[in-house]
């Protein structure tokens, strides 16, 4: 994918917004670097499961991927949720 060449080309790195294992593996093909996984939760944006379901289906099908969880997240006890499940970080606000 051209925008993950773009960024790649200067040193980027590319996190993709991915709601299922469809979008990620998709999102990996095209040159994303990690997956910003996201739950239903996270105001509306993620997809029909929830973020506590989602991320140990990503982190069990693409173990090698950096997962950063997005969706109900607010404080140290979802990061240490979160982190049991397989992500490597959480994204708030």
């Amino acid at each position: 994918d051209w925008i993950a060449s773009a960024a790649h080309d200067y040193g980027g790195k590319v996190l993709a917004t991915v709601t299922n294992a469809v979008h990620a593996k998709s999102a990996l093909e095209g040159g994303a670097d990690a997956l910003m996984v996201t739950g239903h939760e996270a105001a509306a944006h993620g997809g029909d499961v929830t973020s506590l379901v989602l991320i140990p289906s990503i982190a069990s099908r693409f173990p090698e991927v950096p997962l950063v969880a997005a969706g109900g997240f607010a404080d140290g006890r979802g990061l240490s949720a979160a982190l049991a499940l397989g992500a490597d970080g959480i994204a708030m606000g």
